[in-house]
């Protein structure tokens, strides 16, 4: 009989798969979002002054910049919920809530 103050085996194997998936998940994206975010960094790079397309800064370059800036959100809200949710599954394989 459980008196609430520990949790049974089933509900530690239920934490456990629900930890698992959710970390699958979130590396997932962060994997998505990291990718993305390096794309748009190497795609703004021949535009910087001194490379062979620093002509086409102002009409296309700073733009790329932009972009690669509001692709940095996505990717530390992503690899930062993926560490937790790494943490997370780690406490419960060692039995901590």
């Amino acid at each position: 009989m459980n008196d609430g103050s520990f949790p049974s085996r089933e509900e530690l194997a239920g934490a456990k798969q629900d930890a698992e998936e959710y970390l699958h998940l979130w590396r997932r994206r962060a994997l998505y979002s990291t990718v993305a975010f390096i794309l748009s960094c190497a795609a703004a790079y021949p535009f910087l002054y001194g490379h062979s397309l620093y002509v086409y800064w102002d009409s296309f370059g700073k733009y790329l910049v932009i972009f690669s800036t509001v692709l940095f959100i996505p990717f530390v809200i992503c690899v930062g919920i993926a560490i937790n949710s790494w943490m997370s599954l780690r406490n419960v394989r060692r039995g901590r809530f």
